[in-house]
């Protein structure tokens, strides 16, 4: 099979997928504060101080998503592991006491 559950494939699709995810989000927050800070800069006159503003606010933004993302992919990777240590300690015992 191509996309089995134990084939690095998928491993590899699934932390390339989480890497898009966090520059888009970054990539994405940038825009949406350089276009509200354009808007508002046009609508009360402005010019440069709005646009910085809310582009700073969006790469703020940006970074704190992907930091959440980093500590999801953390928590999904110890989970994994703990799921694989306690196969591990159930299939050496015989389940005698």
């Amino acid at each position: 099979m191509l996309f089995s559950k134990d084939d690095k494939a998928v491993t590899i699709t699934q932390l390339g997928g989480t890497a898009g995810t966090m520059g888009l989000h970054i990539a994405s927050a940038m825009v949406v504060g350089l276009f509200f800070g354009y808007n508002l800069d046009k609508y009360f006159g402005t010019k440069p101080w709005l646009i910085m503003i809310f582009f700073l606010l969006g790469v703020i933004a940006g970074f704190r998503m992907v930091f959440e993302d980093f500590r999801k992919l953390q928590r999904r990777e110890e989970a994994k592991r703990q799921r694989s240590s306690l196969k591990q300690d159930g299939e050496g015992s015989d389940g005698q006491d």
